[in-house]
């Protein structure tokens, strides 16, 4: 559902400040440190309860103060949200004045956030690429925190079992493993899957304005962290030797990834960084369209630094893509980078000067 007022106070370099924000296109542009990653950080946590820069939100509190406190407002529904966190004190999540769940607040307002780690998606590891798509499937699953938590869970206690030697014991932990490790990678592959099939729609959509010539070589495939013609039993049991030597499960879902080839390559080799920019806000953006089209979630779209790396054909290609969606985009750049045409393209389009913000 998309933001309407958002409020921020005492929050990294901001005392006191009442944005009102379109259901449509977004643009916070201003000179590097006026504050643009931090009004879409801010927008984040309403989806998370966390920061996509900082680990520690007690970081994030202006440093004259003691604690932040951010509200937002979605006109659509009649919602208040308030997130607080003071520098003594848990973070405070309240939905209609009443406490909510970090889960809970993820699933009430859910974004799909764009910044300088997804733009090396392909560079980055795996784990960080099983964390992106995770992250989708839990807003469009309900069942899958729950999935989530009991593999990891059996999976811990199957890697403590192997670190102290207890061997015996750890064939009722097989068990539990494989069957939760199954049900785990069944939501990932029919999320995958999805994803795969708005990302080749796009690619169709845009290839008659292409700049790019790896369009028609790309292969992305899913692995699930073990060999395709097994079960996962079957590789727990024949891996048990390995894995008793290095005192860890050593295939399964946790070690599941998301390979980009061109011509059979790693696309590491071969994409510039600008064009790896570009291929992960594509990717990333296919997941985005998965959470509309299968399972009518509006979710918030958020691009930090949007134009950093892209050249001037491949920026155009991206607007290309973001006029045809119908969600609410927020975006920030060093410069207005949108020009009056642009601008009439996109749907209800807002620019907002973030120094002239502060000094209001």
């Amino acid at each position: 559902m998309p933001f309407t007022n958002l409020s921020i106070k005492h929050f990294r370099c901001f005392e006191d400040l009442q944005i009102e924000l379109s259901p449509g296109v977004n643009l916070f542009y201003g000179a590097n440190g006026s504050g643009k990653t931090s009004l879409l950080e801010s927008v984040y946590i309403f989806s998370s309860g966390k920061s996509f820069k900082s680990t520690n939100l007690k970081s994030l509190i202006n440093h004259n103060h003691n604690k932040f406190l951010l509200e937002i407002y979605d006109n659509s529904r009649g919602y208040i949200s308030t997130i607080k966190k003071s520098s003594d004190k848990p973070i405070s999540i309240k939905l209609n004045n009443k406490k909510i769940t970090t889960s809970n607040l993820v699933r009430e307002f859910p974004c799909t956030a764009i910044h300088n780690n997804t733009f090396s998606f392909a560079d980055a590891s795996p784990d960080f690429r099983r964390k992106i798509l995770d992250r989708s499937i839990f807003i469009a699953e309900e069942g899958y925190l729950k999935t989530w938590f009991s593999f990891y869970r059996s999976l811990k206690q199957r890697n403590n079992l192997l670190k102290n030697n207890r061997i015996s014991e750890v064939y009722a932990w097989d068990i539990k493993v494989s069957e939760e490790g199954d049900v785990l990678n069944n939501y990932r592959t029919s999320f995958f899957n999805k994803t795969l099939e708005e990302f080749n729609r796009t690619i169709e959509t845009l290839r008659p304005l292409s700049v790019f010539n790896f369009f028609d070589s790309i292969l992305i495939e899913f692995s699930k962290g073990w060999d395709n013609q097994k079960k996962l039993s079957e590789i727990l049991n024949d891996n048990k030797e390995k894995d008793i030597i290095r005192k860890t499960t050593t295939q399964g879902p946790h070690k599941a990834d998301i390979n980009f080839l061109i011509n059979k390559l790693d696309a590491r080799q071969i994409l510039s960084r600008g064009e790896q920019k570009f291929f992960s806000i594509l990717w990333c953006c296919s997941q985005h369209e998965v959470l509309k089209k299968h399972y009518n979630i509006k979710a918030t779209l958020l691009i930090d630094d949007i134009k950093s790396e892209l050249d001037d054909k491949t920026f155009n290609l991206l607007i290309e893509l973001l006029k045809a969606s119908d969600n609410q985009v927020i975006f920030s750049c060093i410069e207005n980078c949108f020009s009056s045409k642009i601008e009439h393209d996109f749907n209800n389009y807002k620019k907002f000067h973030v120094e002239q913000l502060i000094n209001k």
